[in-house]
């Protein structure tokens, strides 16, 4: 492939993933994004072949990048690795995670991977099956996998609950940010928002589980 057309393909999927973070899958057109992109629909059909496949492929890069950032916060490791860390590493590893998906989702700016997934949630289309299985899944088990490690003593489906409570506030910061701007009198979150913010959440979330496991032990009621 020569280099005219590798660039009219970068600025395609460069202006896709732009317009289906801003407007979603269903408010996008193939004639928006050619425009946004200075090239003609002619160009889009050839690259991508339909809106389908291009949205695909621009979830499928935003995946990519998301798993390097996690892997260069080591937020990431591979699943086989987690039962050999022990407990302060594991600790380590779930705040990192913490803080990198706060990170991704009130950052300044905000990613474009999670303004793609918040569209996706909010507006589901056709390739919301790929995005859970191709790395909502994987994600999750891992996040689950650490919280096993931490409480051996919680069964799989009261982890995944305590999953949705730790991933809750996130949601929460993210969607709620322009009340909560105002309440707090300020214009953005500090810079140190993510970090400040993954620790407590860390902290409250280790607390959580150790009552939690405290009562699946029969020691707490």
């Amino acid at each position: 492939m020569s280099r005219v057309p590798q660039e009219t393909r970068a600025r395609l999927l460069d202006a896709a993933v732009e317009l289906f973070a801003e407007q979603g899958f269903h408010g996008t057109s193939v004639r928006d994004i050619a425009l946004r992109a200075d090239v003609n629909v002619a160009s889009a059909n050839y690259h991508f072949g339909s809106k389908e496949d291009l949205y695909l492929e621009v979830l499928r890069s935003q995946f990519a990048a998301i798993r390097a950032r996690l892997s260069e916060r080591r937020a990431k490791v591979p699943v086989e690795e987690i039962a050999g860390l022990d407990r302060d590493e594991l600790v380590a590893l779930l705040r990192s995670r913490i803080t990198a998906m706060l990170e991704l989702f009130v950052g300044h700016p905000p990613s474009r991977h999670a303004r793609l997934m918040l569209r996706e949630m909010l507006d589901p289309s056709a390739a919301l099956p790929v995005a859970v299985d191709e790395f909502m899944r994987p994600e999750i088990e891992q996040s689950k996998a650490i919280l096993s490690r931490l409480e051996p003593d919680i069964d799989d489906e009261t982890l995944e609950q305590c999953l949705f409570s730790m991933m809750g506030p996130v949601i929460y910061v993210t969607l709620a940010r322009p009340a909560l701007l105002l309440m707090s009198g300020r214009e953005e979150y500090p810079a140190d928002f993510a970090e400040q913010v993954g620790r407590r959440m860390t902290e409250f979330s280790l607390g959580g589980l150790a009552r939690i496991a405290r009562i699946a032990r029969g020691e707490d009621a």
